[in-house]
């Protein structure tokens, strides 16, 4: 991948391990509205598409009409306590520190733009990344790939010069309707749900020999 320029991550399951944070934020919202509680791993299988559908799915169809003020609970709750717990995954501190210093790097997540930099500066690795994407910043989330889009446009680049790198098939399929490579990273919070990456890694740190 000699060509490429510009570098896209996904946040959750990708660069940071947020499952405790979360699935406290989505307890807590569950206990103030009196209703059953999940296990962390299964919030897990909620998380990758949104905090819309996280709730969503936390809630299911019995209690869906709770949603509105199950959104609001959590939404205020995580933005206190989005980085109590939420750490970094292994190399992922020295191998943002190194492609920083060849390529453009930005995040793409369906996490809220506040929450995603909030979390970026207490784990001190925002100063890497040239652009933040979440969720709310632009009319779309993805899979729509308008993200990678706006990137492109915006660097001035052509779509096949940037990769997105995710640990979930909704990075897979943005990165396939963008026009751009896909690498996924084993061990996060998502799967592929049956779509094929360009390239598979187990950990971050085997990232830059993918550019060589």
């Amino acid at each position: 991948m000699s060509q490429i320029k510009a570098i896209i991550f996904d946040l959750d399951g990708t660069l940071i391990d947020s499952v405790d944070d979360l699935a406290n934020s989505v307890n807590y919202t569950l206990g103030r509205l009196d209703l059953p509680l999940h296990t962390h791993e299964e919030i897990k299988s909620f998380v990758g598409d949104g905090v819309q559908k996280l709730i969503k799915r936390s809630l299911g169809q019995t209690h869906m009409e709770r949603f509105t003020e199950a959104f609001e609970i959590f939404m205020a709750h995580y933005g206190s306590h989005c980085t109590n717990n939420t750490v970094l995954y292994p190399e992922v501190a020295e191998t943002i520190s190194f492609l920083a210093e060849k390529y453009s790097l930005a995040v793409l997540t369906n996490k809220s733009a506040t929450f995603s930099h909030k979390i970026l500066k207490a784990l001190k690795i925002d100063s890497y990344f040239k652009e933040v994407l979440g969720g709310d910043s632009l009319p779309t989330k993805k899979p729509d790939p308008a993200g990678i889009l706006y990137l492109a446009d915006k660097w001035g680049l052509a779509p096949d010069q940037l990769v997105m790198v995710g640990d979930h098939a909704t990075d897979i399929e943005v990165g396939q309707r963008a026009g751009c490579k896909t690498v996924f990273i084993e061990g996060g919070i998502g799967e592929t749900r049956g779509l094929k990456p360009d390239f598979v890694i187990n950990s971050m740190d085997e990232l830059p020999d993918l550019f060589v």
